[in-house]
């Protein structure tokens, strides 16, 4: 259909032509140009002559002009020109503005001016939103930013998002975030929009006391107008940080409120925040909206592994020292924790496991017999009181309910051919003393493992020929049975990575698969490029999973961090980059762990 304006409208071709020409124009001819067509345009619009529309706001009568408010207005361009019955009227009534607004629109459309006072303000960038005129627009976001203070803040937040004004978004939402802690309990709060009061519980700089007030907010907000409003409380739960919620808060206040049990969604995140709480040996595990960090949190998610100086840098001193480096995702940084002490250096082939935010350190080549413990806390490493009953390397170590587990692995001190164990340990965190606890179907060593439950899956290993096996064995600690429950149909050696109820699996050959486990085995579910093998570390953040990539030229060397979004129907391998040059090299273990900020300040050797 062809398109509908007045006889001798300009089309977009002539206004173009226009443009052309004054590009060709010098720059004095320009301006002549330019204040002569201002002075015409501004008497015109003073007297009304030859005006072609009469715009009525309020009752009162405004003669314009069609081509000056199309040249100055998006919105009444499309007006004109769209074939609607505005094109040929010479009569427009406008009932969403006021006449003394209209009539500073109207005097800056016709002469550039910017009448904006206290006043008139708010009015004026309503109106000039609703009539996309962007500079003016932006005139008045400057000078509402200008204005901004913790007593209106959140007024001019809402009108921000109303009009999408980046500018002054951009201005008063830190007052807002900041300032949360005083406006919560505000009539102001209450009269916010659902997708206002969304934008600011989601924020991860949002800064408030502690999380419990963002539930006693979001809850206020709900019961201001319950029967509109309870449909949105799973989407704001959703967004709620219960990792910093106290158990006593959850039990005595969430769990007796009707608003929350009477959703299914919330009750899930309620229980969520329970089996946090109840599983320490599985919080590491945690990876939902509700176990983000917010920055202003004393601690931070961060990828952890145990490293070696840097022998370029550190000298002989350090000479097969292993230390803790950590990734700030925040800082985009390495960072050096404190490093293992030199008399318990515990060599190689040694195993790490997260049990609530510490670190528990198994075996090795130097130390065989040793378990390490790491304090998150206090930053500090300490060798626990009680060796193992047999030294281990390349073995299985888990953590379950209050307890660590150790798995098969070698004997580094008897012969080859007669140094695979099939034995499992426990330790007793709490008890501080190990015991037997049972045997593998098959003694295995650098075999993968996962927790389900109170199940210890041990997949595939080497046997005692040097053979890899594909048996998938379960040992579970209430029986002290072990037993082959499926087959791996994957080239080996394997690593697992397990988060959000989820277990993953790579393969020598890159193959991502899931575990099931109705069917107890793997089903593929993506493959990484050649060049991203192999992989030295396989680990979590926020719900994505994150590889740490060998170098091609130097196969246990790292080289990059890679990380997939697996729930993107097609999920693509994306590079972090840190910002410093220095990074970890070798990875002997990778996990992912929350630490205090206050630890993150070295980024080359600790201590220096």
């Amino acid at each position: 259909m062809a398109e509908s304006r007045d006889p001798g409208w300009p089309g977009r071709s002539q206004f173009n032509m226009g443009q052309s020409f004054l590009d060709r124009m010098s720059d004095s001819a320009r301006k002549r140009y330019m204040e002569s067509m201002m002075a015409g345009i501004m008497e015109l619009g003073m007297d009304g002559q030859n005006s072609d529309i009469e715009i009525i706001v309020e009752g009162q009568s405004f003669p314009c002009h069609k081509i000056l408010l199309a040249a100055g207005s998006p919105y009444f361009r499309s007006m004109f020109s769209s074939g609607m019955m505005e094109t040929t009227s010479n009569r427009l009534e406008l009932p969403d503005i006021e006449k003394n607004t209209f009539e500073a629109f109207k005097t800056y459309i016709y002469t550039g001016q910017e009448n904006i006072n206290k006043e008139n303000v708010v009015e004026l960038l309503r109106a000039a939103a609703l009539f996309q005129v962007q500079a003016l627009q932006e005139s008045c976001e400057e000078f509402l930013s200008k204005e901004i203070d913790t007593e209106n803040c959140l007024e001019i937040f809402k009108l921000a998002r109303q009009f999408g004004c980046k500018i002054l978004l951009e201005k008063c939402h830190p007052y807002v975030l900041e300032g949360f802690n005083g406006m919560w309990k505000t009539t102001e709060f209450d009269e916010l929009d659902f997708d206002d009061v969304m934008s600011i519980v989601k924020d991860d700089d949002l800064d408030p006391v502690d999380e419990e007030q963002i539930c006693e907010a979001v809850i206020r907000w709900v019961k201001a107008d319950v029967k509109r409003r309870e449909k949105h409380i799973s989407s704001l739960f959703r967004y709620v940080r219960l990792i910093n919620i106290t158990p006593e808060y959850l039990i005595s206040e969430l769990y007796t409120e009707d608003l929350l049990i009477d959703d299914v969604n919330c009750c899930n995140f309620l229980d969520e925040a329970r089996d946090y709480h109840m599983l320490p040996a599985r919080q590491n595990e945690f990876c939902s909206n509700r176990f983000y960090l917010r920055n202003s949190d004393d601690l931070e998610e961060v990828t952890m592994v145990i490293t070696e100086y840097d022998m370029e840098k550190s000298g002989t001193f350090y000479q097969d020292a292993k230390c803790l480096w950590a990734y700030s995702f925040n800082q985009n940084k390495w960072f050096t924790l404190k490093p293992i002490p030199q008399d318990k250096n515990p060599g190689l082939d040694f195993q790490v496991v997260t049990f609530r935010r510490d670190l528990y350190l198994a075996g090795g080549t130097e130390n065989s017999k040793n378990l390490l413990h790491y304090d998150s806390e206090r930053n500090e490493w300490n060798l626990c009181e009680v060796q193992m009953k047999r030294g281990r390397i390349c073995h299985v170590m888990a953590a379950v309910r209050e307890s660590i587990y150790i798995i098969g692995g070698k004997n580094p001190k008897a012969k080859e051919g007669k140094n695979v164990l099939g034995s499992v340990e426990e330790y007793s965190i709490l008890g501080r003393k190990w015991r037997i606890m049972g045997e593998l179907v098959t003694a295995v060593h650098s075999a993968a493992s996962m927790v389900i439950g109170d199940k210890i899956y041990i997949i595939g290993g080497v046997d005692q020929n040097g053979q890899y096996v594909r048996d998938i064995q379960v040992f579970e600690i209430r029986t002290r049975e072990c037993q082959v429950v499926g087959q791996l149909d994957l080239e080996q050696p394997v690593i697992v990575s397990s988060f959000g109820r989820l277990n993953f699996i790579i393969d020598a050959k890159g193959d991502i698969s899931k575990f099931d486990i109705a069917k107890q085995d793997f089903s593929p579910l993506t493959k990484l490029s050649p060049s991203y093998l192999p992989i030295l570390g396989f680990t979590h953040y926020r719900g994505r999973i994150l590889l740490l990539s060998a170098s091609p030229k130097k196969k246990d060397v790292f080289s990059q961090m890679i990380q997939i979004d697996l729930r993107k129907s097609l999920p693509r391998a994306e590079i972090v980059s840190p910002q410093n040059n220095t990074k970890p090299k070798p990875i002997h273990a990778c996990t992912r762990n929350i630490i205090n900020k206050q630890f993150l300040s070295h980024t080359v050797i600790y201590g220096r």
